[in-house]
């Protein structure tokens, strides 16, 4: 040992140990003996050179390691950086520069190890001193000496550590060390030492680029959460905002939502989060309070939590020394779960840990704010759900909802997988259960025994389906009736009145209706302040009304409703309270009837109150004895939800309840104008769902009422609503006499029925005398129904006008409108519209040769009509495909297509049916079926309506050439036979080029400039 090493004293009292090692210095040595005894003299006279101007002690080494004791941390500290600096630059022999254990390592900050690699420890104490008997050299001993050695055991060859203890002496004079880089490592275990020990890392600016594996000992978790944090589906927006919040210095953040919603699991999953980011000094601390009912319990479960032991004395004594105890901790995060039933002994104890702790911030989770200052709240929804209209496996799987619900299926059956037939249904079960987390567990849980079809159809039972869940949960969160109770139970004997009477809501109320349907007991609190009381805790929801700007609307999740309802059976109120909810919703229908039909605010307003409009018609036919007044209220309810059903659908979604409601009305109503407009909404759904037969039977005995009744302007309706009938059974003429008959009825100054009147003469005569005709009705009607202010009309009517403009030849411009139209039908919600601006755009993008868009558009179309039980889209959808495939050459495609259309269609559309039949028939000829063509080439021939129909006529003697074409291609090339062939079709392509501009159609210049080409090659 060097004698210049020593200082003159060793230093004692707090003294500052350090322990240094040299990494891999075993390996090394067996490698090469005489280059490590080289490089050890170089290492050994570098650290000693840089304690000579220091006050440093060399107390001992052992090996290659170095006991160094100093009177402070910050002389310490400096000699450690000096020494990993100068390491760098040392002569060390090449021979070790070879070897990886000393090689050199770059970043693009420059050289980050050269040559051996010390690990260096410091903590700081008061150890005992005595005498080397072999040395006479001073050396320490004691617990605090045993902590420095193994605070450098734990670390890796170039890393300085030291102890939280030695950091404490730094901490605010950095800038004296040159302020070098600090990262806080966490608390850890070391070996025969009892309490773990904080540990950091210090560095040279210089070397800051050095990057450790984690650190040789076991780390001390400081928080009491699972190390992982386990599954978690969706939440991602959640979790960030937790995370921007508690960056901004939020101290108090409540996570809101009804019980099942998922609050605890998210809790606790961000809680696991945080604790592994080793930001939280502190810890991260989870507090299950459930099974506390007073302030003793809180600090009790809290203190546990903590590991604070806590003296006896009374409740606010113990949020005192859990104050201070958490004050002593630093930076700590504590997650209060479940505090809905505490919240007037929680306020007190929180502000004041908020005041005794600084540092640290509370995550609370609560069906219901605290309402402190300061308090942020963050009101948990639902799981993402699926589209409506998500029918593709790729799409259903996206949502939160139906994700969750696989991954606990696959959980309860190993073999689960989600099918593309199956999804849909799973879609379904999400959405009736709300995107609640807890009832969508439930409900996959049974799919260890049920399979998905059946977990859906039980769901009307979901109380008794949502029982099970897992052992080791709280009672009410293993079911989904056990979540609800305890709800209801923190509720006043008035709250729960007022909730109970709220499930006879569907699909959301307004304010308005709330105060005019539910009675509290009298004399008591105002509706008002109940339903604020019941949104506070997480019993009601709240939303912007879709559609209204400015009014805010009410509703209960699903699954509340139910539990809800299930009291109010309890309750006895049933009878009074249905009574009431009809009055309202039938007042508010008869103010919108007329206004609705013109579309607009009215159409919208209706559309929000479907569910409850479903509703009354619902509790009216359930009554028992029906009377006259419950089957008014059913027929009263069916005819107003008529427009919404038309403009969304399904367009025959209350059929089942007008044949009920009608036949019950035989005899219990006597409202004769009434039962005739019923008559006439369910002969209207019958003609939307493509069922003509009985659409006429039910239009004409309606006419036949209005009639008797003297009701002119519903008779014209009527008289509309028929000849829209006859054209689709393909009788043009009686069709127009309709309409005749209707123009000489007045239309009482309604100009909705008058642009309803003008509008299917255009179409008609569009039939009669080709497009040209039509216009001048369709521009009329158009600009009406925009004067009317009704969209879905307007939409409708703008297809009408592009079809006219499109079959004229003007393509592009029909392009535009139905462009337009489209575009309007999804701003006014009308999936009808929809459906048929996509029909039609696919038919006219195929003119436009735009095959891609036009596909598109059509699989869309054909699926939207199948949703909304629209045949006429959804047949004329798969038949303008199978025009598509034809182009395309895919015939084998274009024939099953067409085929399935024929079939959508028969006693739908008579003229498409017999277009399409044209399209098949052609098709079979050009694949080489001569005698099917022949077939049915010879049927088409022969059918009335298209002989007298100019533009089916033209149709079918240009397409009645592809058998001719066919024929011409099987005969010997140059043979008398071939070239009658070609010269037929010759002459009829001739003439289907000539056609008057009543004939032409889009059909027809389609199929020209498909078989021009076929033409040329012949």
């Amino acid at each position: 040992m060097s004698p210049h090493a020593m200082p003159i004293e060793a230093p004692s009292g707090t003294v500052a140990l350090v322990f240094t090692d040299i990494q891999g210095s075993t390996l090394m040595w067996e490698r090469s003996s005489t280059v490590m005894r080289s490089a050890l003299e170089i290492h050994d006279r570098i650290l000693r050179s840089l304690l000579v101007p220091t006050s440093g002690y060399e107390v001992k080494t052992q090996g290659d390691s170095f006991m160094v004791a100093f009177p402070s941390v910050e002389d310490a500290l400096r000699w450690c950086l000096d020494v990993q600096e100068v390491l760098l630059d040392a002569p060390w022999p090449e021979a070790l520069l070879a070897w990886p254990e000393a090689a050199e390592e770059r970043d693009a900050g420059g050289l980050l190890y050269r040559g051996l690699r010390v690990r260096m420890g410091v903590h700081v104490g008061e150890p005992e001193r005595r005498v080397d008997a072999g040395t006479g050299r001073i050396d320490y001993i004691g617990r605090m000496v045993n902590v420095a050695a193994r605070v450098a055991d734990a670390g890796h060859g170039g890393q300085v550590l030291l102890s939280g203890a030695a950091w404490a002496q730094v901490a605010g004079i950095q800038e004296h060390l040159g302020q070098p880089a600090v990262r806080m490592l966490g608390s850890f275990r070391l070996r025969g030492i009892s309490e773990p020990v904080p540990l950091l890392e210090l560095l040279p600016v210089s070397l800051s680029g050095r990057r450790f594996e984690a650190l040789r000992v076991q780390e001390e978790r400081r928080g009491n959460l699972p190390q992982e944090p386990g599954d978690m589906i969706g939440r991602e927006e959640e979790l960030e905002t937790l995370r921007l919040w508690l960056a901004e210095g939020a101290r108090l953040i409540t996570l809101m939502g009804p019980g099942g919603m998922g609050k605890t699991r998210l809790a606790t999953h961000f809680g696991s989060l945080e604790l592994a980011t080793r930001a939280w000094e502190g810890g991260v601390w989870w507090c299950e309070l459930t099974e506390a009912a007073k302030l003793e319990d809180i600090c009790h479960v809290v203190g546990q939590a903590l590991g604070v032991q806590l003296t006896s004395g009374t409740g606010e004594e113990r949020v005192e020394q859990l104050g201070r105890a958490l004050s002593s901790r630093g930076p700590a995060l504590v997650i209060l779960d479940n505090l809905e039933h505490l919240l007037r002994h929680m306020s007190a104890p929180l502000r004041r840990w908020l005041v005794l702790a600084p540092q640290c911030r509370f995550l609370l989770t609560s069906q219901e704010s605290l309402r402190l200052a300061g308090e942020r709240i963050l009101d948990l929804a639902p799981l993402s759900l699926p589209g409506e209209d998500d029918r593709s496996l790729e799409a259903i799987s996206r949502s939160e909802a139906v994700r969750l619900f696989v991954l606990r299926a696959k959980a309860a059956q190993g073999s689960f997988e989600l099918t593309a037939a199956e999804a849909p249904l799973v879609a379904d079960i999400v959405r009736r259960l709300d995107g609640i987390a807890l009832a969508i567990e439930l409900a996959a849980a049974r799919t260890a025994l049920l399979g998905v079809g059946q977990i859906r159809e039980r769901l009307s039972r979901r109380f008794e389906l949502l029982r099970i869940g897992q052992r080791d949960a709280a009672q009410r969160q293993a079911t989904l009736r056990g979540a609800i109770d305890w709800s209801w139970k923190l509720l006043d004997e008035t709250e729960q009145a007022v909730l109970a009477q709220g499930s006879v809501f569907r699909g959301g109320f307004t304010l308005e209706a709330a105060e005019a349907v539910l009675v509290p007991a009298p004399g008591g609190t105002e509706v008002l302040e109940i339903v604020q009381a019941l949104r506070s805790k997480s019993l009601l929801r709240a939303g912007a009304s879709e559609g209204l700007q400015g009014e805010l609307r009410l509703s209960l999740y699903e699954s509340i409703r139910e539990y809800a309802s299930s009291r109010l059976a309890e309750r006895g109120e049933r009878e009074a309270l249905v009574a009431r909810h009809a009055e309202y919703y039938l007042a508010l229908a008869r103010g919108l009837h007329g206004p609705a039909r013109a579309g607009g605010e009215a159409l919208r307003r209706l559309m929000l109150e479907r569910e409850n409009l479903l509703a009354v018609c619902e509790h009216a036919l359930a009554a028992q004895p029906p009377t006259s007044e419950s089957v008014k209220r059913a027929l009263e309810a069916l005819v107003a939800l008529e427009p919404d059903l038309a403009a969304r659908g399904p367009v025959g979604m209350t059929l089942p309840q007008l044949y009920q409601a009608l036949e019950l009305a035989e005899r219990l109503c006597r409202d004769s104008l009434l039962r005739a407009e019923a008559l006439a909404v369910r002969g209207r759904a019958h003609l939307e769902t493509g069922q003509l037969a009985a659409a006429r039977r039910d239009l004409e005995q309606a006419r036949v009422s209005f009639r008797a009744l003297g009701e002119a302007t519903w008779e014209k309706r009527i008289l509309v609503d028929l000849s829209i009938v006859a054209r689709h059974e393909g009788d043009v003429a009686l069709g127009w006499r309709f309409l005749q008959e209707a123009r000489s009825l007045p239309s009482g100054g309604d100009r909705w029925l008058e642009a309803y009147t003008v509008g299917n003469l255009g179409i008609t005569e569009q039939v009669r005398s080709g497009p040209g005709a039509a216009l001048p009705y369709l521009h009329e009607a158009l600009e009406l129904f925009r004067a009317v202010g009704d969209r879905t009309f307007e939409v409708l009517f703008l297809n009408n006008l592009a079809n006219a403009i499109g079959e004229s030849g003007r393509t592009a411009e029909a392009v535009g409108f139905l462009e337009e139209a489209f575009a309007k039908a999804l701003g006014a919600s009308s999936r009808s519209g929809v459906a048929v601006s996509r029909l039609n755009l696919g038919c006219f993008l195929l003119d436009a040769d735009r095959p891609a868009e036009a596909c598109e558009h059509l699989e869309a179309a054909a699926e939207l009509g199948r949703q909304l039980g629209m045949r006429f889209v959804e047949g004329g959808a798969v038949g303008e495909l199978g025009r598509a495939f034809i182009i395309s050459g895919a015939l084998e495609v274009a024939e099953s297509h067409l085929m399935i259309a024929t079939s959508t269609l028969a006693h739908v559309s008579r003229w498409h049916e017999l277009r399409f039949s044209l399209h098949l028939a052609a098709v079979q000829a050009l694949r080489g079926a001569l005698l099917e063509a022949r077939k049915g080439f010879a049927a088409l021939s022969a059918a009335a309506e298209i002989r007298n129909d100019p533009v089916l006529r033209a149709l079918e003697a240009l397409l009645a050439a592809t058998v001719k074409l066919a024929e011409a291609r099987a005969a010997s090339p140059g043979s008398p036979e071939a070239a009658r062939g070609w010269e037929e079709v010759r002459r009829q392509l001739e003439q289907a080029r000539s056609v008057p501009a009543e004939a032409a159609s889009s059909d027809l210049r389609g199929w020209l400039r498909l078989l021009e080409p076929e033409l040329r090659a012949g």
